[in-house]
């Protein structure tokens, strides 16, 4: 199947989805997403973004008192030490553990580098299985990759993402495939591509939509979205202009043909902050203002979509 032949069957079975109707009979946007298949909006944060001390309990207290579901966490040294802790502080809270988010890079013309990369994720898999978590968000290249973009594509789909999605089923997580910007990689641009990737690889294989990449790899949205259909995991949000908290940038952060589409494919994953602050150094008092902000903006253009 070539990629035209994929995003048009894509469609035809988004088109399906969205027709169906909600299980428990109360639309679009009910409450038990999670077990009928139906759409929820479930606001998340980075730890780095959480406005309150280092502190476990601090920050669990802030997300669940503010409204959010889920919380977004670190990879490398910090999932590998933390995690065991972070499941306690966890325990008796509705918060889910949506993804764990750091720098990956498989491009090495060397095999051994490449395997020396999946070697480091194997461990913090496991972690995120123990963590019930959605999975570990991965970007195949940054920058000037060693390998050329075919090589690096063949490679990662057959061999280097291939072992981590195997790992991660037997896990009970994904990796999650982010699609970046042309001028931060060679490929895996658009969601679909990631989609088309995910299923070629996998079990134990996702794709993730960042509205702020969208905004400049995308001509839809909606389409986006659409294109990756059960396949989508996991979602950032920032303005679109200047990548920062949403609404910094008034009237152009305007997110609803995505919700729109999140709505039809019954999305419950996160929809997770990743972006900067609109003012220089702000205390905890004003990131937690503008945080509200964001909240207020995202919740009324949800219920728009």
């Amino acid at each position: 199947m070539n990629r035209r032949e994929f995003l048009a069957a894509s469609a035809v079975t988004v088109a399906g989805a969205a027709l169906a109707k909600c299980n428990c009979g109360t639309g679009a946007a009910c409450a038990c997403a999670p077990k009928c298949g139906c759409a929820s909006l479930n606001l998340c944060l980075q730890w780095w973004a959480i406005p309150t001390a280092d502190d476990f309990n601090a920050k669990l207290d802030y997300l669940e008192q503010n409204g959010y579901r889920q919380v977004e966490i670190p990879t490398g040294d910090w999932l590998l030490t933390k995690a065991d802790a972070f499941a306690k502080a966890l325990e008796g809270r509705k918060l889910k553990v949506a993804t764990a988010c750091g720098g990956s890079d498989f491009s090495y013309a060397d095999k051994a580098r490449r395997d020396a990369e999946v070697a480091r994720f194997l461990p913090q898999l496991e972690k995120l299985g123990m963590l019930k978590s959605t999975g570990l968000i991965i970007c195949p290249a940054r920058g000037k990759p060693e390998l050329s973009a075919k090589d690096l594509r063949e490679s990662f789909v057959t061999d280097t993402g291939k072992r981590l999605a195997e790992k991660a089923a037997a896990c009970g997580t994904t990796i999650v495939l982010e699609p970046l910007q042309r001028a931060e990689t060679p490929f895996l641009r658009q969601v679909a591509d990631g989609a088309k990737m995910a299923q070629e690889i996998g079990a134990g294989c996702t794709v993730m939509g960042d509205f702020w990449h969208m905004s400049k790899e995308e001509v839809s949205q909606s389409g986006a979205f659409l294109y990756a259909g059960k396949l989508l995991s996991h979602v950032h949000i920032a303005s679109l202009k200047t990548r920062r908290i949403p609404g910094s940038d008034g009237a152009a952060d305007d997110y609803v043909d995505g919700f729109r589409a999140l709505k039809q494919l019954g999305y419950a994953g996160a929809v997770s902050l990743e972006a900067g602050w609109p003012v220089k150094n702000p205390d905890d008092a004003k990131k937690h203002e503008i945080l509200t902000g964001m909240c207020k903006l995202i919740k009324k253009q949800w219920e728009e979509a």
